[in-house]
């Protein structure tokens, strides 16, 4: 494995850092028995809240000197779980306003909580390194992939602060946490995140679970925006596991439209054509992502879909438009509304 050591200094922060290749998507791995020796001495390093530290990113192995106390995040998706971490966020990239996003381009599920904490909206779209620069953070984070990606100007951001790369397309948001706690030194927080989610969890299983035994279940999860346009989520799905957690079996796809090809490169998302959906929605209960009320009207009102179970049974339930990302926000918000549709 290529590596190269950089040494920076930036807002009294400085970085020891061995990089693997920037290959965009790449997972950390250890390459030899000194790195794993190396991996367990940063974990338990990590644990104690020591610093300097090291810290798994996309990109490798990274060893911060101190803990960052002005962060800048190029990614929405990283800074809802900054924020859920009580994170030092001062600035952060947005995305275009659209149905998941406010006016500034923040998700809507935690603009409210960045609004409170005076986090800026540095930009909207492509990073503006000016922007990012007049910041003055001890810390940039950025997404290797997604429309929030800034992994092509890593070397840029680097010449500002050290910069850290980290994979949400491949984990769940509790692991994105996690991962992202022990760069920022805030893994009390964490622990406590995710034990409130988990009962949230338990909580929500045993209030639905009648609606189980009366054959609520299995379930399908799917967008929709037309026939020619859905995409179905799989078990494997992060919505589907949230749903399998909660005692929902998410109803599997025939294989004559698994082989129809994944959406966006992703296994745990296919695309289904107006043809295969009724074949596809065989279970009793359909929720729908990215999708209020109105969502869930135009499903029901699909005449290609009158024999549909769930719609047979009237059982369509939209999870709003948070739910497409999820986050420890959004995830909570998701919980809720499946409560709501089935209790």
């Amino acid at each position: 494995m290529l590596s190269t050591t950089l040494r920076r200094r930036s807002v009294g922060t400085r970085i020891a850092v061995t990089l693997g290749a920037l290959a965009i998507g790449l997972t950390t791995a250890a390459c030899s028995s000194d790195d794993e020796s190396t991996d367990a001495a940063a974990a338990t390093t990590a644990q104690s809240g020591e610093w300097p530290r090291t810290v798994e990113t996309a990109a490798g192995p990274i060893t911060l000197d101190a803990q960052p106390q002005r962060i800048v995040s190029t990614s929405v998706t990283l800074t809802g779980s900054l924020l859920s971490l009580d994170a030092p966020l001062i600035g952060t990239g947005a995305q275009p306003k659209s149905t998941v996003t406010n006016d500034q381009g923040l998700f809507t599920q935690w603009a409210d909580v960045a609004a409170d904490r005076d986090v800026e909206v540095l930009y909207q779209g492509q990073p503006n390194v000016e922007k990012i620069t007049a910041a003055a953070p001890d810390l940039i984070v950025v997404s290797t992939s997604g429309a929030d990606s800034a992994a092509q100007q890593v070397a840029t951001l680097s010449q500002i602060a050290p910069t850290l790369l980290f994979d949400y397309s491949d984990k769940s948001w509790q692991d994105l946490t996690t991962q992202l706690a022990a760069a920022v030194g805030k893994e009390d927080r964490a622990t406590e995140l995710l034990a409130e989610f988990d009962a949230k969890v338990d909580t929500a299983k045993q209030a639905i679970a009648p609606a189980l035994q009366n054959g609520a279940a299995p379930v399908n999860i799917l967008t929709y925006n037309s026939p020619d346009d859905s995409k179905i989520f799989t078990a494997e799905s992060a919505q589907g596991r949230l749903a399998t957690r909660l005692g929902l079996t998410v109803a599997p796809l025939p294989a004559t439209i698994t082989g129809t090809g994944a959406a966006g490169g992703r296994s745990d998302i296919v695309s289904v054509n107006m043809e295969n959906l009724p074949l596809a929605l065989t279970g009793p209960t359909t929720f729908i992502i990215n999708a209020q009320q109105p969502g869930a009207d135009r499903l029901k009102a699909d005449p290609t879909l009158t024999t549909v179970p769930s719609v047979q049974r009237g059982a369509v339930f939209p999870l709003d438009f948070d739910s497409f990302r999820l986050d420890f926000y959004s995830a909570n918000n998701v919980v809720d509304r499946i409560v709501a549709a089935l209790s």
